[in-house]
């Protein structure tokens, strides 16, 4: 009955409580000193509740729940149950957490999980390489007092992370990095992405190089052949 109707039985409880000090009154033609005891009694009986809930929810909350009846059994249920589906809600988040450091740390690219005002949560072992991390001294630190690069800083603090960044790492100057921020969980954190492109920016230098080479190569014969032509041309007018 508590559990499915909770305000009907303490309504009846409230009632019943009148009535009775009602009836005392009329036995002893005092309606004053009945209505007191029977109000104090029922204050009483709230406030042993309310310690009662106070020291489950100390321990806890974890333990099963008091027992009682009316609003206060309907009460202790529903926080028991919030608590069973919180714990549940954490054992999922912190599995997809797990999961999510598992393939990351898995990446081949530097991966570090920032707050929204740049701290540092997490980093993989790749971050650590390219980046020069450590853990756990880098744990809750500023990123940007880390990896110190003025384009770095002001991209990472401007907000705008629709376009990458290219910088050098600053572990080694000679490795060139590609930076993404990708912004998630409601933009209140933000994933950082640092992919080396050392070899593709080799390999792009190389082919405009080839590029200029060939360019200056074609150039010169087809000079010489101008005035060739040019010397020709004139011969004939003469």
């Amino acid at each position: 009955m508590a559990l499915l109707n909770p305000w009907a039985y303490e309504i009846w409880r409230f009632v019943t409580i009148a009535l009775l000090a009602l009836l005392a009154g009329l036995l002893t033609g005092n309606m004053v000193l009945p209505a007191l005891i029977a109000s104090l009694g029922y204050i009483i009986w709230h406030l042993l509740n309310l310690v009662r809930l106070e020291k489950w929810l100390r321990s806890g909350g974890v333990s099963v729940p008091p027992i009682g009846k009316g609003v206060w059994g309907e009460l202790y249920y529903n926080i028991y149950r919030m608590r069973q589906r919180n714990r549940k809600s954490k054992r999922r988040l912190a599995d997809v957490i797990g999961r999510f450091r598992e393939s990351t740390a898995a990446l081949p690219d530097a991966a570090v999980v920032l707050r929204a005002t740049g701290e540092i949560e997490w980093f993989n072992s790749a971050a650590a390489h390219y980046l020069g991390l450590t853990s756990p001294n880098d744990i809750g630190q500023r990123l940007i007092n880390l990896v110190r690069h003025p384009a770095f800083s002001h991209h990472l603090t401007q907000g705008d992370y629709s376009s990458t960044l290219e910088l050098p790492s600053p572990v080694d100057e000679t490795v060139i990095l590609e930076v993404n921020i990708i912004p998630y969980g409601g933009k209140n954190q933000n994933l950082l992405i640092a992919r080396d492109i050392t070899r593709i920016k080799r390999l792009e230098s190389m082919r405009k190089d080839f590029v200029a080479n060939v360019s200056h190569e074609l150039r010169t014969p087809l000079t010489v052949l101008s005035g060739t032509l040019e010397t020709i041309s004139d011969a004939d007018d003469s």
